[in-house]
């Protein structure tokens, strides 16, 4: 529901630091031939360290390696990732090895300050990505108030274990709900989505008892919104849409101009006036820090109150 922009360079080398320290003794080389059985022919063009240039893989290419496996070559990503023990599916030994690397690394310092803590405070995030409600913020260098969900399941895709852009801070009811299920998602790293256009809120009713928020998605964003329950969890809030309604109608146009005149000797502007009344205009970039922030922007807009 809020789209993230890429992190700067100085993190994703930190980043890379804390997983190059991590997996020292790694057999690289073993790894990524095994990796170019089943990954795009042109996934590593132009890279002087592959194993560097897999962890730190941006959203697109990730998604775009993704399917291409699921389309193209997943029996075979199988069979270089998992054997057969009786009817038991084991992960092979160099797969496991990067799959429970992520449990230390997460939980690495740096200046006695956690990776995960490091991922959220990188991200600009206060609130969750997904549902936009829940507070994700940290109470302490080594306690985080996120849980990172790995966007393409660790456990049916171990070689994106520790990749940087399939880790998504997020709140822990959002991880639990979306858990392992084998949906298309849209990830908020995605930058091919229009995450204030694909996503819209709206309202029915005029009472507290018929009010019911409503949610409209397009594409993946639908999977988001359907399979976390996320319009369930707004409908708690028709309370906070229900006192915007009434104060837009007892705010009415008349009223603001009257106001608004009478105001005018302190230099009261229209914007400040608005302000005053609702709040103020909820931004792209302030979505993040602030739950509910789409909804009321949405409904700002519905309203006629900004934008």
């Amino acid at each position: 529901m809020i789209q993230l922009e890429p992190y700067s360079e100085k993190f994703e080398t930190e980043y890379w630091n804390a997983v190059d320290k991590k997996l020292k003794a790694f057999d690289r080389g073993k790894f990524m031939d095994s990796c170019k059985k089943y990954l795009p022919p042109d996934f590593f063009a132009g890279s002087d360290n592959e194993f560097k240039s897999l962890i730190l893989a941006r959203k697109e290419k990730l998604k775009a390696a993704e399917a291409y496996i699921s389309g193209t070559t997943i029996d075979r990503m199988n069979r270089e990732c998992f054997s057969m023990y009786g009817k038991k599916t084991r992960m092979r030994r160099l797969y496991r090895v990067i799959h429970d690397c992520y449990s230390s690394l997460a939980g690495s310092t740096l200046d006695r300050t956690s990776l995960r803590v490091r991922i959220v405070q990188n991200t600009g995030l206060t609130v969750c990505p997904y549902c936009n409600r829940d507070y994700i913020n940290c109470r302490g260098k080594k306690v985080s108030g996120a849980q990172l969900d790995h966007f393409f399941n660790k456990s049916a895709f171990p070689l994106f274990s520790v990749c940087l852009y399939n880790l998504i801070p997020v709140c822990g009811n959002c991880n639990r709900v979306k858990s392992d299920k084998a949906l298309k998602f849209a990830s908020p790293f995605d930058g091919s989505l229009n995450w204030i256009e694909d996503l819209t809120f709206s309202y029915i009713g005029t009472t507290p008892k018929d009010m019911r928020i409503k949610i409209t998605a397009d594409g993946n964003l639908k999977n988001n919104i359907e399979t976390m329950k996320i319009e369930q969890a707004y409908q708690i809030h028709s309370t906070e849409v229900l006192e915007l309604v009434e104060k837009e109608q007892m705010y009415n146009q008349t009223q603001k101009d009257e106001l608004q005149e009478m105001l005018e000797r302190v230099g009261l502007t229209d914007k400040e006036l608005k302000k005053m009344i609702f709040g103020p205009e909820i931004t792209k970039e302030n979505m993040r820090t602030k739950p509910l922030g789409k909804m009321m922007h949405d409904l700002h807009k519905e309203l006629k109150i900004y934008g």
